[in-house]
């Protein structure tokens, strides 16, 4: 079974709808769990509108940047720095202890939903598509903007994984899972490494620098983890150090 898509035809709205889509949502996401865990009403509103420009600014600020002036066009990386930012800026606009944290928790939540959204987008334009592949489900492109190839549906395993890892985190969240965030980075980062490989433009190269941060992002995850893990321990021998030479 072969999927054919003429990226001559009228193409580009369904590309912005899923685009837009994206950044609705999680805008929407990052609204209700700031709502749901003490943030403000007024902040969230803040927050969640700031998520639109910022993650489009960032987006085409990070191509134009990458491409050294010569490109501009809607960039992952680019969007989910671009939802950070607007934490950080809403966190300065109205400062609240303990609130940065939480909306930095909030928008690594969303950012997953925002991404696996965007990825459908990215496969109907033929943008960011997967290696030759000429098997089950395989993809057709054809038209001015691909040419005709013949390529794996690499976006659409990307928006199915990255949805699912969505799922996941908020599920890890209702159940008040400490390590929920720590794990949904580490999901996502893995997740990201591992299916550049089937990107064409992954091809001739050993390692891109966006699969090198994914391993310095999951390596400082799962440390952080491990020292959070052993805290308890710790705090408790300390106790009992403390008491001991209390009594003395």
């Amino acid at each position: 079974m072969t999927i054919h898509i003429d990226t001559d035809d009228q193409i580009l709205p369904f590309y912005m709808m899923f685009i837009l889509s994206a950044i609705l949502a999680g805008m929407g996401v990052i609204f209700r769990l700031c709502s749901k865990r003490g943030i403000a009403l007024k902040k969230s509103l803040l927050l969640s509108t700031m998520i639109f420009p910022m993650s489009i600014v960032c987006a085409l600020l990070f191509t134009f940047i990458t491409s050294g002036g010569k490109h501009l066009g809607i960039a992952s990386t680019g969007a989910a720095a671009g939802a950070y930012a607007a934490v950080f800026m809403a966190s300065l606009i109205d400062h609240r202890p303990g609130d940065l944290r939480v909306m930095l928790q909030n928008c690594t939540f969303a950012l997953p939903l925002m991404y696996g959204t965007a990825k459908i987008g990215c496969f109907t334009a033929g943008c960011c598509h997967g290696i030759s592949y000429n098997g089950f489900l395989s993809v057709k492109y054809s038209g001015s903007h691909t040419g005709d190839i013949n390529v794996f549906p690499v976006q659409l395993v990307e928006a199915a994984v990255f949805l699912s890892i969505f799922i996941a985190g908020i599920i890890m969240l209702k159940k008040h899972d400490i390590n929920s965030v720590r794990k949904v980075i580490i999901l996502s980062a893995a997740a990201k490494f591992s299916l550049e490989f089937l990107r064409e433009s992954h091809l001739h190269r050993i390692i891109s620098i966006e699969q090198a941060v994914c391993l310095l992002v999951m390596a400082l995850c799962i440390i952080n983890m491990k020292m959070a893990a052993g805290l308890p321990d710790k705090q408790k021998k300390y106790d009992i150090w403390r008491k001991k030479w209390i009594e003395k």
